[in-house]
């Protein structure tokens, strides 16, 4: 994603230049604007704008009681027959690896171009005076600024020597060797986007542009203009800025056009509702939720927090942790993956992405509160049920999925519900848990939540050393709830939500 908005950012400013800038003569604003807009577009999808909103609560000591609704009951066999089931390709994951093997290429391409002018040099040099190079005339790197050095024919004569010399010493003073080993990166890291190259073509001309218009102060332009033809080659070196290289036409043009108007100087602010609009567009939005609590005197000094029962072991059922445990650990489950898609939303997603989606999502806003997270998947694969259930200890075991029943169908519901499992030996601690995350998300604007704890035989439910919940997080199969959950920022506002209960139960002593 981030890498698309770049080239959005990319195509956007490009587009700009090419309409507004592009013919002007102010060739150093020009310079600016592309070394500038090509950073940027590289900042602006990284930057992340937070909003806060400061939600109060009356933290009294009330005791939340568990409500079960008989709205639905889960049946699941225990017995999992597909554990055996061949996992599909990953073609997220290959996709990802092709495309790191094409930029290390592109890397690799460049390294080894440098090497190879470094090697001509070498060999083919004939004298050295400072910064210049004079090279035989056989040698296909000539005319040319690698770097800091020029590197000249030494067949030309004296004459046409001082004008390249001239040329040349213009990129080197001005750093253009450099403006190219940035555009090239920026090259490999969008090789998939075209525009890029066009992008590094008018850094180049741009390079020339400069370098004849000082040039062509202290040299006869017609002589000037005779030699680029003269010397014309069609060269394929993108880290080094060639001295007459094909096509040669808009250089001439440049180099005979009347300067503009100081005036149009004014058409370089129009860049900055661009960067206005690319930001508004293409930055990072996230919501925090900040808890502002209320709680007297009183009940702030005389409240004990007990963290003796925080941590369950899963090995040999519970076993409550005497020593003090101060760190939160969430374990979160990913329903389904692999060939096992479950259902399939309005708009063709399939549940078990939706469900890692929303995973990541609340990952993500528990690190960023110091909580420690562990997945069961981070990735779409296959995973029995029994290798869903966590294989060490935690605080809480939360499975997030998506509800896909029609609305139409009997008792099916568009919203937010929460699921425990009575069987579960550990049931009070998942009553606690489930309450509690049902609180903080009858906040929630937008989604309708199950305003009471569901009873679910599933496995994980059931089987879990921990206490569990299972959560699912809307209703594919209803346009304005899967509408909802599209949206990042709502989904990042549930997962605050849930976590404000996990922190609470964990608070309360579990």
């Amino acid at each position: 994603i981030y890498l698309l908005k770049v080239s959005a950012c990319i195509a956007i400013f490009f587009a700009a230049y090419q309409l507004l800038l592009a013919k002007l003569t102010f060739f150093k604003l020009n310079r600016t604007y592309l070394l500038f807009a090509l950073m940027v577009s590289f900042i602006i999808p990284a930057l992340t704008i937070e909003n806060k909103r400061e939600l109060s609560a009356d933290n009294k000591a009330t005791e939340l009681k568990a409500a079960y609704g008989n709205y639905i009951s889960f049946e699941e066999n225990i017995n999992d027959d597909n554990a055996n089931v061949a996992q599909p390709h990953n073609w997220k994951q290959i996709i990802e690896y092709g495309y790191y093997a094409v930029l290390i290429a592109f890397l690799l391409r460049i390294l080894l171009t440098m090497g190879y002018i470094r090697y001509a040099i070498n060999k083919f040099e004939m004298s050295k005076l400072g910064s210049v190079v004079f090279v035989k005339k056989n040698s296909k790197i000539k005319n040319c600024t690698f770097l800091n050095k020029i590197i000249i024919d030494s067949s030309l004569t004296i004459e046409e020597q001082k004008m390249v010399i001239r040329h040349e010493s213009v990129h080197v003073k001005q750093g253009h060797g450099f403006d190219k080993l940035l555009v090239n990166i920026a090259c490999c890291i969008l090789w998939f986007n075209p525009i890029i190259y066009l992008w590094r073509i008018a850094i180049d001309n741009n390079h020339e542009f400069l370098a004849d218009e000082e040039a062509s102060e202290t040299i006869d332009k017609n002589v000037y203009a005779s030699l680029l033809l003269n010397l014309a080659s069609q060269t394929n070196n993108s880290v080094a800025n060639n001295f007459s290289q094909l096509p040669l036409k808009n250089r001439i043009m440049m180099m005979y056009k009347k300067p503009n108007n100081p005036v149009k100087r004014l058409t370089y602010f129009a860049v900055i509702p661009l960067v206005l609009v690319c930001s508004f567009a293409f930055v990072n939005r996230k919501e925090v939720i900040v808890e502002k609590e209320r709680m007297s005197n009183q009940l702030q000094s005389t409240r004990k927090v007990d963290f003796s029962k925080t941590n369950y072991f899963l090995s040999n059922g519970i076993v409550e942790n005497n020593n003090l445990m101060e760190e939160q650990v969430l374990i979160i489950d990913a329903g389904h993956g692999g060939e096992d898609n479950s259902s399939v939303a309005l708009d063709g997603q399939k549940e078990k992405d939706l469900n890692l989606r929303a995973v990541m999502f609340l990952k993500e806003e528990a690190l960023k509160r110091g909580i420690k997270v562990v997945l069961t998947r981070s990735d779409d694969r296959f995973l029995s049920l029994r290798d869903r259930l966590p294989k060490q200890q935690g605080t809480a075991f939360i499975s997030i999925h998506h509800n896909s029943k029609p609305i139409t169908a009997n008792k099916a519901f568009d919203g937010i519900e929460v699921y425990v499992s009575k069987l579960n030996r550990n049931i009070k601690g998942a009553e606690r848990l489930g309450t509690g995350i049902l609180s903080k998300l009858n906040r929630l604007d937008g989604m309708a939540v199950r305003d009471s704890l569901g009873n679910a035989n599933l496995l994980l439910l059931r089987d879990s050393k921990m206490p569990s919940v299972l959560i699912e997080m809307g209703n594919i199969a209803d346009g304005k709830s899967l509408n909802y959950i599209n949206n990042e920022k709502n989904i990042r506002r549930i997962s605050n939500l849930i976590l404000d209960g996990f922190e609470s139960f964990f608070k309360a002593g579990c």
